[in-house]
C-alpha cells in the first residue's frame, strides 16, 4: 500500500536536501510512495510556521520526517497531529531549547550581515557541518556535498536566513512533551554532530517507550547528504513496519 513521507528541511535547505535519499528509495523500494518536501514559511513566528505547514500535512498515518531546524518544526507538528501520523523522524536534531552560547552567535551573526550584507556561507561553515576527515578520505564526495550545501544557500539568500536565525533562537524543550505522547519517535543523528549534544540527547530520551535515538558512524550534521543509505534504510524500515 502506497504511503506518504513529508520531508521537512532545516536551515538554507530546500528539496535538494533530499533527493540522495529519495533516488534510492526509488531503487531500493517495489513500491511508489509519495514523498513530499515541505517549505519552511520565510515570515510569521514559530507558532504560524508550525500551524501554516501543519496544514499542509493532509495524509492519514503519514511519515513525518524533520532535519535540523525541521526536525525541530516536525516535533512541534507531532504535538498537535499525533493520531494523524505514523512515525516521526527526527535528523541531525535535539528538539530542545538552544544553550546561551548557540544564542550568542546567532546575535553577533544577525549583526555582522546588517553591518556587512551577506556573501554566502562560509567555508569553515561548511567543514563544521560536516565529518572532519571527509574532505581528507573522500575528497570528491567532499566537493560534491559542499556544492549541494553552497547552491541551497544562495538560492534561498538572505532574507531567508535571517528569518530562519530568528524564527528558532528562542524556543522551548520539546523532548519531555514528545515522550507523553504514544506516537513513535526516531532520533537519528551523526556521531560526529558539531550541532547535537549526543551525550546529552541519550540522557533525556533514556526510558521514553517511545523515542528511540540512532546513532550513524562517519557522519557529520548534513546526515541525508553525508549517509543518506542510512536514512533510506530507515525510512524502508517505516514504510514496512
Amino acid at each position: 500500500m502506497s504511503q506518504t513521507i513529508y520531508f521537512i528541511p532545516g536551515t538554507m535547505c530546500d528539496q535538494h536536501l533530499w533527493l540522495p535519499v529519495w533516488q534510492l528509495l526509488k531503487e531500493q523500494c517495489h513500491e511508489d510512495h509519495q514523498l513530499i518536501s515541505l517549505v519552511i514559511p520565510s515570515t510569521g513566528c514559530m507558532d504560524e510556521v508550525v500551524s501554516a505547514l501543519s496544514d499542509q500535512i493532509v495524509e492519514h498515518k503519514a511519515i513525518l520526517v524533520g532535519f535540523s531546524l525541521g526536525g525541530y518544526i516536525a516535533s512541534a507538528i507531532a504535538l498537535k497531529l499525533e493520531n494523524k501520523l505514523k512515525h516521526l523522524l527526527i535528523v541531525s536534531n535535539f528538539p530542545k531549547n538552544l544553550p546561551v552560547a548557540e544564542i550568542k552567535q546567532r546575535k553577533r551573526t544577525i549583526d555582522c550581515i546588517s553591518q556587512r550584507g551577506y556573501c554566502g556561507i562560509p567555508d569553515k561553515r561548511v567543514d563544521n557541518l560536516l565529518h572532519p576527515e571527509i574532505k581528507q578520505l573522500n575528497p570528491q564526495v567532499y566537493q560534491d556535498i559542499k556544492q549541494v550545501i553552497v547552491a541551497m544557500d544562495r538560492k534561498l539568500g538572505v532574507d531567508v536566513l535571517l528569518h530562519q536565525l530568528k524564527v528558532s533562537m528562542h524556543r522551548p524543550n520539546l523532548l519531555p512533551c514528545l515522550t507523553r505522547l504514544s506516537l513513535p519517535i526516531t532520533l537519528l543523528v551523526g556521531d560526529t554532530d558539531n550541532l547535537v549534544d549526543l551525550a546529552s540527547l541519550k540522557q533525556e530520551q533514556h526510558g521514553a517507550n517511545n523515542v528511540s535515538l540512532k546513532e550513524i558512524t562517519h557522519t557529520g550534521h548534513m546526515l541525508p547528504l553525508e549517509s543518506p543509505q542510512a536514512l533510506a534504510t530507515m525510512l524502508l524500515y517505516l514504510l514496512a513496519s
